[in-house]
């Protein structure tokens, strides 16, 4: 599987992760963990975390209407990367509150993403 190729596609992905996580109002270092995991284990940022931050802080700035435009137009590889990140952060805190599983589903039902592979 193979996920987005461009910094903003990216970015995008690491957004919705993002937005997804603070759907509790609780963003937890397990739930950020989980984003950085995943980005390591699909990308080389290993010894490059200057390079990581600039992902992160660029994907506090981005919009989630902005992030989820750019999912939208993923090919089939990409969606299936951005509903497995965000599975694996939805499950990191060992808890699903109701307005972060609405966040979830919400995503995925307007991004038109895939069923998680890890599900």
């Amino acid at each position: 599987m193979r996920g987005p190729s461009t910094f903003e596609d990216l970015v995008a992905v690491i957004n919705v992760c993002y937005e997804v996580a603070l759907g509790d109002d609780d963003f937890s270092d397990v739930e950020l963990d989980a984003i950085i995991n995943g980005l390591r284990a699909q990308y080389n940022f290993t010894g490059k975390d200057e390079l990581l931050q600039t992902y992160i802080e660029a994907a506090a700035k981005m919009s989630l209407d902005e992030a989820t435009d750019r999912i939208k137009r993923f090919g089939r590889e990409e969606k299936q990367f951005t509903s497995d990140m965000l599975y694996k952060v939805v499950l990191s805190d060992g808890k699903l509150d109701r307005d972060e599983d609405y966040t979830y589903w919400d995503i995925m039902d307007e991004c038109d993403l895939p069923t998680p592979t890890s599900r």
